[in-house]
């Protein structure tokens, strides 16, 4: 069957088209978030197109010299902001995504093939991943589990423990409204089973984490801990490790170099320039106003006839929230297209925890990272629930949600006549030009030319 052909003009066309409806729209999908244009900028130039391995800056080291000149950019920008804002000794940039990580982490201290790892079962929100990769690496598996959606059952975990003796307990939270205790876990885990190592992979929570909201699971006695970059942290598509445990880094450091070889330099450089924009940029205060967005957005949605999972709890400790529209006559799939036509994009699934059928998950993150605030929310909460509840034109709705995103998003500000607009912006049109400008010729050429032409 043939297809369809297109041309340069038709992807730009498209790509076109696409920014203009996301520009828009607003995105409550929780695992995603924006990145600012600034930190993207490293994907267009030639740093996208290279290697970079001499982490030591070993004059011998250099067998790809591609990245030589941007070496501080990973070492003295990306990796101490890292160790600065997560609090550790010891960080990787290697993993290329969340379950890039995981698969680094496993691998690097999950044990030998045979060996037992824990993690949290599906029922109290662990990664639908997790047993798979665990087992395609040779090992084992045995699931955490609580008396609600939102908690562990420690006494049950203590008996697990001792009885299995894992290599590894793995804290694996993907659907989660509350994040787990992690001290009171590492307790039971040091008591129960010495030798075991816990990792917590914070991907929905790493913005909170490094903003300050939620405690660090270093601090409440994790070994290791780390996740996605562009979930409730507004960074680039990709991952990162933390560790205070000498050991532990260099395990990872052994591992990492069979399981990842080119860790995508570009976008190691984005995330410096998100984490140095979150430091220097009011990186705090967005993420206190995620958790304050997201408890209020609860409550103004429950006020407007919708049914939101965990009333009785606050909603939220993060930016997820779960809608349980069926219970309002209104299956997920349908809320989710009338949502979308209203200009808001938003996950629908089912699996979530406590739910039988299929839920609505929505996230404030990006919504609060585009500058929405106070009233806003009433606004949006009006807006959502209307195109919920079919109780207003889509079109009109979707007005709406357009004049959302009018605000200031946080971040560094990059106005057109900012000087850090002027030379973004020059990086760009030089990244795009392949024909290059005629030169007009030098004056002695000029001079040659002329005399040329006298003998002639």
């Amino acid at each position: 069957m043939p297809h369809p052909q297109s041309t340069l003009a038709d992807v730009l066309r498209l790509l076109t088209e696409h920014e203009e409806h996301a520009g828009r729209t607003l995105s409550m999908v929780p695992s995603e978030t924006a990145v600012s244009g600034i930190a993207k900028l490293p994907m267009m130039l030639d740093a996208y197109h290279r290697y970079f391995f001499n982490e030591s800056d070993n004059p011998a080291g250099w067998h790809f010299r591609g990245a030589q000149h941007l070496r501080d950019l990973e070492m003295s920008l990306t990796v101490p902001l890292l160790e600065e804002l997560g609090r550790a000794d010891y960080v990787s940039v290697r993993p290329l995504s969340g379950l890039n990580a995981m698969t680094l982490l496993l691998g690097t201290l999950g044990g030998a093939p045979g060996s037992t790892v824990v993690t949290i079962s599906p029922e109290q929100g662990g990664h639908y991943a997790t047993p798979s990769v665990a087992e395609r690496l040779g090992l084992r598996v045995s699931f955490l589990r609580g008396d609600d959606p939102h908690s562990l059952d420690l006494d049950h975990a203590a008996q697990l423990l001792t009885r299995v003796r894992p290599a590894l307990v793995y804290v694996d939270q993907s659907h989660c409204l509350f994040p787990v205790d992690v001290a009171a876990l590492v307790a039971t885990v040091r008591a129960a089973s010495p030798g075991t190592l816990v990792h917590v992979d914070a991907s929905h929570w790493l913005g909170l984490v490094l903003g300050g909201v939620l405690p660090n699971p270093l601090d409440q006695g994790a070994d290791s801990f780390g996740g996605s970059t562009h979930k409730t942290f507004p960074g680039p598509q990709k991952a990162v490790l933390l560790t205070r445990d000498r050991e532990v880094e260099r395990r990872i450091r052994e591992t990492q170099d069979y399981l990842i070889s080119n860790h995508h330099f570009a976008a190691t450089i984005s995330l410096g320039i998100a984490l140095l924009e979150f430091r220097d940029f009011g990186g705090a205060d967005y993420a206190r106003a995620v958790v304050a967005h997201t408890r209020r957005f609860g409550g103004l949605l429950t006020e407007r006839g919708l049914t939101v999972a965990a009333a009785d709890r606050g909603y939220s400790a993060g930016h997820q929230l779960w809608l349980d529209t069926e219970a309002d006559g209104v299956p997920a799939r349908t809320a989710s297209d009338r949502l979308f036509a209203a200009g808001l994009r938003v996950n629908f699934m089912a699996g979530l925890p406590g739910f039988t059928g299929q839920g609505v998950r929505i996230g404030l993150n990006e919504a609060t990272y585009q500058g929405l605030r106070g009233e806003d929310f009433t606004e949006l909460a009006d807006v959502f629930a209307a195109a919920v509840l079919d109780t207003a034109p889509a079109a009109s709705l979707a007005r709406r949600t357009a004049a959302l995103r009018d605000r200031i998003p946080y971040g560094a500000p990059v106005g057109e006549e900012s000087q850090l607009h002027r030379d973004a912006v020059a990086l760009c049109a030089a990244a795009l030009r392949t024909v290059r400008p005629p030169q007009a010729p030098a004056p002695a050429d000029l001079a040659g030319a002329g005399a040329a032409g006298d003998v002639r």
